[in-house]
């Protein structure tokens, strides 16, 4: 069911499918709701599957002044609309920055999370200097430069070649995006803290989800980070990038099923 709630007067979107215990999938940065329409469908068997549109994107407005706390607390305000007291909480890319917002700022309400494709670190220099330029890009009218340089990195060589429509599919998603919102998910990740020692405490399971052949972080890094934390589960999509949701659906299906089933 598509609906949508008013949090400080902006509008966010999202769609729920599914009766049980409830999960919170959220989207990347160039993605909308729409990346887990098949990713819930299967979920939604034995789970209630909430899928907002992260503001900015999709059908959600943007804020002026955006920052990750302030999605994450529009997340909250879905959630107290909807009359959902806990959840299990998915985080896709920069939806995974969210996620350890709403981790911090909302702790009572998890059962747990999951970083898919993500980690908990703060931008470097180079980074938030590359989130400047493209920022400067977008001023200049060039969404479709930046949206035909940075999907086709999210895939692993081989889905390229072999899936082809998986690319098309993306391409299709993020050309709806408008420019106003691509900069304020752009301003709020490079402005975002860093949350390492936060994770390292937080009093939580997480199941933190890694593509071998990500080109956006290295998965190596992530791992030996996560790899000496006892409430972290971590595995390794061997064949994915960045989009294991599309390019490897069943086993990111089997982690996050298995790892929510651990907790309840």
């Amino acid at each position: 069911m598509a609906a949508s709630i008013v949090y400080k007067e902006k509008q966010l979107s999202y769609f729920t499918i599914g009766e049980g215990s409830p999960i919170v999938l959220l989207h990347g940065y160039l993605e909308t709701n729409e990346i887990w329409i098949d990713f819930s469908s299967k979920l939604s068997k034995d789970y209630k599957v909430i899928c907002p549109d992260l503001p900015g994107h999709g059908k959600s407005d943007e804020y002026e002044f955006q920052t990750v706390e302030i999605m994450a607390e529009a997340i909250n305000q879905l959630l107290i609309n909807l009359k959902i007291e806990k959840i299990f909480l998915v985080g896709h890319s920069m939806g995974g920055y969210v996620t350890l917002a709403f981790a911090e700022l909302f702790p009572e309400k998890l059962k747990g999370i999951c970083l898919f494709h993500s980690h908990p670190f703060a931008d470097s220099l180079e980074k938030k200097n590359n989130r400047l330029h493209e920022i400067a890009l977008l001023n200049k009218g060039k969404k479709y430069l930046l949206i035909n340089f940075g999907i086709p990195k999210m895939f692993a060589q081989q889905y390229l070649e072999e899936r082809k429509e998986l690319l098309t599919e993306s391409l299709r998603i993020a050309s709806q995006l408008s420019e106003n919102g691509m900069k304020a998910c752009l301003t709020a990740m490079s402005e975002r803290i860093d949350r390492s020692n936060f994770l390292r405490t937080l009093n939580l399971p997480v199941l933190l989800i890694l593509g071998r052949f990500d080109e956006y972080f290295s998965c190596e890094e992530i791992s030996s980070f996560s790899k000496k934390i006892k409430h972290i589960k971590t595995v390794i999509l061997e064949k994915s990038g960045h989009l294991g949701m599309f390019e490897e659906p069943e086993n990111s299906l089997k982690y996050i099923v298995d790892f929510v089933t651990e907790i309840e």
